[in-house]
């Protein structure tokens, strides 16, 4: 009797809690959607070089491991990128050495080169003064010369003449001399008329050697005369030599004249040398940046999901190395049959059971898809040949939780939601 008390009170028990959890599970079926395809979603970054190849040197973490934005997680072998750096660095030096230099260049010529045309220009014309004035000097000493000698000339020939003529005399009175010393010694002639006769031809000899004398005085006014054509020479010389430098001075006011329409050339090169200082400095800029983005650091506050390489492999833009999530991305994807889309909006109250750590956690539906997830499939269905069996789709419906620990946030992991009704 006992026993069956005690089946029957079991029995009892057992279909009050039956009735109590169905009870239960059509309640929460009434107010609640349910799904149990549900998982734990973030946005996962790929991490890779972003513009540079190489081989790994160094990863700097391991996986599951908390990250910063901005920690370095690896460095790629930057030997090339340095040796870029550094040749581009060497290149921009000697172009602004060189910019600097005909800068300096450029400095000078727009000084000195003015100046020494302006002397050159002031030298030449003290130089063609003093050459007028030696040509005037030849051209009196030519005419002092010529009038000179001719002078000189006429002077000989009348002393020539003086002395033809006291020589005709001379000769004269030297016969009649000699005819009345002659008759003086006979005593025909009076001793008065004798010495009268002496002293004309003494005279005549005066008189002829008078001649004489002016002959040569003329003959050695000649000779000097004609040395008077050495002035000329002399200063024909200093004309051809002062000729000479300002033949020197010309060339050099030419040269600086063209020299100073080399500064258009300078000013040229130097524009040339600044366009190519500014493509060197971007070149090194570039350099600068590729070096830099060997060594690739976290672009978010995260964790690491997944170490896709090791030390020593090769890698390239866009391969990836790191994969990390951020847990303040954390949502819950769930895919409800469309036929239950149309019990709730967005914006209603959630709970959602996360399986990994066996807690319920409160949120509200963030956004409803537009579309069925088939119609995204690799393969999508095709009934267009007439066979058609009916499934019912899913519709992914996006789920955001209140304050869950990272602890338990686990992307991909299972969770069961509850979203209310409306």
């Amino acid at each position: 009797m006992d026993r069956k008390k005690i089946f029957s009170a079991a029995g009892l028990l057992i279909a009050i809690g039956a009735t109590i959890w169905l009870g239960h599970y059509f309640y929460l079926r009434h107010i609640y959607v349910i799904s149990e395809d549900a998982f734990q979603k973030a946005n996962i970054v790929t991490v890779s070089t972003e513009d540079v190849s190489g081989n790994i040197k160094k990863l700097f973490v391991k996986e599951y491991q908390n990250v910063r934005k901005g920690e370095p997680l690896f460095k790629v072998d930057d030997a090339l990128y340095k040796k870029q750096v550094k040749m581009l660095k060497e290149k921009l030096d000697a172009l602004k050495f060189k910019k600097k230099s005909l800068e300096n260049k450029l400095s000078q010529i727009k000084v000195q080169i003015p100046q020494q045309v302006k002397m050159a220009q002031d030298k030449l014309k003290a130089e063609l003064q003093q050459l007028s004035m030696l040509q005037n000097k030849e051209a009196m000493a030519f005419i002092n010369y010529k009038a000179g000698v001719e002078k000189a000339k006429s002077g000989v020939e009348a002393a020539e003449k003086g002395v033809e003529a006291a020589k005709t005399d001379l000769k004269r009175w030297e016969n009649q001399y000699k005819r009345f010393k002659e008759l003086y010694k006979k005593g025909i002639i009076s001793k008065q008329q004798f010495e009268e006769i002496e002293s004309a031809y003494s005279a005549a000899q005066f008189k002829y050697q008078k001649a004489l004398a002016e002959l040569k005085n003329a003959q050695e006014g000649l000779k000097e005369a004609k040395s008077l054509i050495n002035n000329v020479s002399i200063v024909r010389k200093e004309r051809k030599a002062l000729e000479a430098k300002i033949a020197a001075t010309r060339k050099q006011i030419t040269v600086a004249k063209a020299t100073l329409k080399s500064i258009d050339e300078l000013k040229n090169s130097i524009k040339a040398l600044e366009k190519e200082i500014e493509a060197t400095k971007a070149e090194l800029g570039k350099a600068k940046i590729l070096l830099s983005h060997t060594l690739v650091k976290s672009p978010i506050n995260g964790v690491v999901a997944k170490k896709w390489r090791e030390n020593g492999d090769f890698v390239t833009p866009g391969l990836p190395v790191y994969s990390v999530y951020d847990p303040k991305t954390f949502y819950v994807l769930a895919w409800i049959e469309e036929d239950r889309i149309k019990n709730f909006k967005v914006g209603a109250y959630t709970e959602a059971e996360l399986e990994v750590c066996g807690k319920t956690f409160k949120g509200k539906v963030t956004s409803i898809g537009t579309a069925a997830g088939s119609t995204f499939a690799l393969i999508p269905r095709d009934t267009s040949q007439g066979e058609f069996t009916k499934v019912t789709q899913r519709i992914p419906v996006k789920i955001k939780l209140k304050d869950v620990p990272k602890v338990c946030i686990k992307p991909g992991t299972s969770v069961t939601v509850y979203i209310r009704k409306d």
